[in-house]
C-alpha cells in the first residue's frame, strides 16, 4: 500500500521553506554590484530581501 505523503507545512519545514503568502510570489533574477553588498543581500530572509528591494524601490521613486 503507497504511503501517504506528509502535509504540506510539514515538508516546507523541514526544508526550511515557508509557504508564499496571498500576493506574494519568487522570481530568479540576476543582479548586479559590489561584491560584498551582493554578498550581505545573499544572507538575509527571503522576507528581508523582499523588504529590501521594496525600499529601494521607493527609494528610486522618489517615495522615501
Amino acid at each position: 500500500m503507497p504511503r501517504k505523503p506528509p502535509p504540506d507545512e510539514v515538508r516546507l519545514k523541514a526544508i526550511g521553506v515557508t509557504r508564499l503568502r496571498p500576493g506574494e510570489a519568487t522570481f530568479t533574477v540576476r543582479i548586479r554590484g559590489k561584491a560584498a553588498v551582493l554578498e550581505r543581500f545573499e544572507r538575509l530572509t527571503p522576507e528581508e530581501r523582499g523588504a529590501v528591494v521594496e525600499a529601494g524601490l521607493k527609494v528610486l521613486k522618489g517615495e522615501a
